[in-house]
C-alpha cells in the first residue's frame, strides 16, 4: 500500500487507481488516476482514502475520529433542524 510502490485503491468493481499530487501555486492537489505513471507513495498525513459509495470512485479525506474514535464530540444540529418537543398524551375522557 505504499511501502514498496506507489500508493493503489482497488475499489468495489476492481478497478485499480493510482494517486497523484500537483502543485499549483501555494495549493497541492491529490488525485486519482487509472494512469500508473508519476503516482506518489503515499497518502497524506492525516487523510484516508476511501470510495464514493454511488460512482466506485475513490477520493481523499481528512480522517474522523483521531486518538478517542470519536468520543467527546458533540453532536451537531443542522441549522434548519429543530430537535423534536416531547408531546405528552391527553388522558382519554370517556
Amino acid at each position: 500500500m505504499g511501502l514498496f510502490g506507489p500508493f493503489i485503491f482497488k475499489n468495489k468493481k476492481g478497478k485499480k487507481f493510482w494517486l497523484h499530487m500537483k502543485v499549483k501555486g501555494k495549493s497541492t492537489i491529490y488525485y486519482f488516476s487509472k494512469d500508473p505513471t508519476g503516482a506518489i507513495n503515499d497518502i497524506p498525513k492525516g487523510y484516508e482514502a476511501i470510495e464514493g459509495p454511488k460512482t466506485g470512485l475513490p477520493f481523499l479525506r481528512k480522517k474522523t475520529g483521531g486518538f478517542l474514535g470519536g468520543f467527546g464530540k458533540k453532536s451537531k444540529v443542522k441549522k434548519d433542524e429543530k430537535p423534536q418537543k416531547e408531546v405528552k398524551e391527553k388522558p382519554q375522557e370517556t
